[in-house]
């Protein structure tokens, strides 16, 4: 996780300086080419240039890389809430499985068997035969016989 964010960041920081600035690009690509007269002021408004755009973002270049910095000497900002997380030892683990017994044994009596689980269907709707119960669930629905 801590690796995760750490590229993130740093990509985040690649997208903002020359020569693969993309961000950079995308807004070249919106600023202004040449000088105009804006239509709601009536003011001129200048040019922006290249190098204008990659001046202004210095600060935030310098700001990502403090960030990268941070990341790195300080990994718990970003893994703070794994202190949280519970502490489980596999050693102490159990897996406890319930058998059921063959519908002979036991003698004939109910008295033995294990109470059904909120989980199991009613005697009424279960079935031996789990295959026959797919494919009752697709069988298409009896369709009419085309009107002569």
């Amino acid at each position: 996780i801590w690796f995760g964010v750490l590229l993130g960041v740093n990509m985040q920081t690649s997208f903002m300086h020359p020569p693969f600035g993309f961000a950079l690009f995308y807004l070249r690509s919106v600023a202004p080419n040449k000088d105009y007269v804006d239509k709601i002021t009536g003011k001129m408004t200048a040019r922006i240039t290249t190098g204008q755009i990659y001046k202004g973002a210095i600060p935030f270049v310098f700001i990502q890389l403090i960030m990268v910095a941070l990341v790195i000497l300080f990994p718990q900002m970003v893994m703070v809430y794994k202190a949280s997380d519970k502490v489980f030892d596999p050693a102490k683990v159990q897996i406890i499985i319930q058998q059921e017994e063959p519908q002979g044994a036991g003698g004939g009596s109910d008295t033995n068997q294990s109470p059904a689980s909120p989980y199991d269907p009613p005697p009424s709707e279960r079935t031996d035969d789990a295959a026959q119960s797919v494919q009752d669930a697709f069988k298409a629905p009896p369709s009419e016989a085309p009107k002569k």
